[in-house]
């Protein structure tokens, strides 16, 4: 073994190279993703892609797409547009059925709702709550453990209602200087005082959990459940729809208590390790640590109060809150939406409507009302400062530097892989692949998916993981879904169907969820991402600390999704219809007229 690693260890990079081997070797350690994310594909697509057979390239369009999210030889959301050449080149599907895969409802909410998310970061309330928390209590609130708590409650709370990338930045961005230099003052005292190297991982782990598990609770919060819902919404064919079951009030029933109890459990987790891997901090180290955290306060940007049009941007952000939370309830098929119906469970009005009315007019309305001086202005130097026109409550360029527009790419494949499989009969297929998890009792079927939606996103992005399992879940069982006209009954069915069959949304639940809880390697867009790059938590401190996080998600996930899920979505045993939506107009040709 040690002839093994001294082979393949690091070496001076001024160490000439001398043979091929050794520039094989470096062509390996430096391209390995690039060299297997590209090759394999290339061996495997010939063999399995067959002319005429459009299931077989459906089939490798999805092999193709995870091998890529799994390796990332190039950026996952240029992996999206896999689908926009490869289906309308083979046949599985033409152009434009591909294209109007990559925009619905959902992925306008995506941006649209990331927009409306942004409007606490941009009058920095975030940071005035996060540094309220966190310098809360006298000096013995400033342990360790008391560290863990204050910072993930800052972090879940705030994720929920502000950008979670953000929210997480910022809190390392006050937690860490404290901490490195508590470590660098104590250095020549190691052996009687705490590693404070240890305890910044533990609890800057602790933050990016809580704010990976926080933002679940809202559903525009978190990118991997609007890819759920492009993916589970745009699932029926052409003509017919689901129920709007995933609307917000029923979603942040189910998400927010779930998410609340895995908040509570992870904060017990990270306090566990405080107690047995770290010493205790000394009292001077707590006067130390609030001194420092208290400097923050005090700049000019926290000691100003809160302008008119802030506390504006807060109560506007609450109101569109409310405005969609009662847009639409399913349980009584209603809501503030209900005067216009394309059928009575399904509403015309959508999230995304309700979203573009608010970020239109917030565009339009001015911060304050200066421009009235021109009308009340009785001499000219009563008009004051109003020399160009005033900035509106959403400024442009903040919200659209801070907006990822690639993710439209990203679910439009996602998407597109899911209608190709529908249209490509390669649904047909995929029950018998999946008999082994279908076929268990409902309690251990959806146990695996809970696990295998969890773990997902801990070696691939979290979004690109809910795109690739969501299909599989969806077509884990036989299709039971009557189409119905208004007044129709669903008529019985053939065979006793199983619980995959009338519960598969909850499966789709399942992975949009676990999806969120990508803890452990720092990918881009993630919470995971400044725990490695800002906090300095290295990857394998990451996977250790973490491991006891994912696990938790997972049984309380398991848990809810079992016996909590049900209460909220109740499918009377006959699983989610699809109603038929389009209609059919004739038109006569008017007689000529004299």
């Amino acid at each position: 073994m040690g002839a093994l690693a001294s082979m393949f260890g690091r070496k001076d990079p001024r160490t000439p190279v001398k043979n091929g081997f050794q520039r094989l070797k470096n062509i390996l350690a430096v391209h390995c993703r690039g060299i297997i994310g590209t090759l394999v594909p290339l061996i495997v697509l010939p063999v399995l892609i067959k002319k005429g057979e459009h299931h077989r390239t459906v089939a490798g369009l999805w092999f193709w797409m995870a091998w890529f999210f799994l390796w990332q030889p190039v950026n996952i959301e240029v992996t999206g547009f896999i689908p926009l050449f490869l289906l309308p080149m083979t046949g599985a599907m033409n152009t434009l059925t591909t294209t109007k895969c990559y925009f619905s409802d959902n992925v306008a909410l995506l941006i649209l709702g990331s927009m409306m998310h942004l409007l606490i970061n941009s009058t920095g309330v975030d940071r005035r709550v996060i540094l309220w928390m966190l310098c809360s209590g006298d000096s013995c609130q400033f342990s360790g453990k008391r560290l863990v708590f204050k910072a993930s409650a800052a972090a879940f709370f705030l994720s929920m209602f502000c950008n979670r990338l953000i929210v997480t930045s910022t809190i390392i961005q006050l937690l860490v200087p404290a901490f490195n230099n508590l470590q660098s003052s104590t250095s020549g005292y190691r052996a009687t005082k705490a590693d404070y190297d240890v305890m910044r991982h533990i609890v800057i782990c602790a933050v990016q959990t809580a704010s990976s598990i926080g933002s679940v609770a809202i559903v525009h919060a978190s990118f991997a459940t609007m890819a759920m819902r492009a993916i589970f919404y745009s699932h029926p064919p052409a003509g017919y729809e689901f129920p709007d079951v995933f609307n917000y009030l029923q979603y942040t029933c189910f998400a927010f208590p779930t998410a609340f109890v895995m908040f509570i459990f992870n904060f017990l987790y990270y306090v566990f390790l405080m107690n047995f891997i770290v010493k205790p901090m000394s009292g001077n180290s707590m006067v130390y640590m609030r001194n420092m955290l208290h400097e923050h306060k005090k700049s000019p940007s926290m000691t100003v109060p809160l302008t008119l049009h802030q506390k504006l941007r807060l109560v506007i952000y609450f109101a569109f809150l409310a405005a969609c939370m009662f847009r639409w309830m399913d349980w009584f098929h209603t809501g503030w939406t209900g005067f216009k119906k394309v059928v009575p469970e399904v509403p015309l009005i959508r999230d995304a409507t309700v979203a573009a009315i608010f970020v239109t007019l917030l565009h339009i309305f001015p911060r304050t009302f200066l421009f009235t001086n021109y009308v009340t202005a009785r001499v000219k130097s009563h008009i004051g400062p109003v020399l160009k026109p005033d900035s509106p409550f959403m400024q442009w360029n903040y919200f659209d530097k801070n907006t990822n527009y690639g993710y439209i790419i990203l679910i439009g494949g996602g998407v597109a892989l899911n209608t190709a499989i529908r249209v490509s009969k390669l649904n047909e297929k995929i029950p018998q692949y999946g008999e082994d998890i279908a076929n268990l009792p409902w309690v251990y079927s959806i146990l695996v998916v809970c696990i295998i939606a969890t773990v997902l996103p801990n070696i691939m992005s979290s979004v690109a993981a809910c795109c690739v399992l969501l299909p599989c879940v969806l077509h884990m069982a036989p299709e039971l879904r009557a189409a119905l006209r208004q007044d129709e009954v669903a008529p019985a069915p053939a065979t006793p169907p199983g619980p995959w069959s009338y519960s598969y949304y909850l499966g789709a639940l399942a992975v949009s969820m676990g999806s969120s809880f990508g803890f452990a390697l720092p990918f881009l867009y993630t919470p995971a991402y400044f725990c490695h790059h800002t906090g300095k938590v290295p990857i394998n401190k990451m996977i250790k600390y973490t491991i006891g996080s994912v696990f938790i998600c997972i049984i309380v996930l398991w848990f809810t999704v079992h016996f909590f899920a049900p209460v909220i979505w109740y499918d009377k045993g006959v699983g989610i219809k699809t109603y038929l939506v389009s209609t059919t107009t004739t038109t006569t040709e008017a007689p000529p007229q004299d």
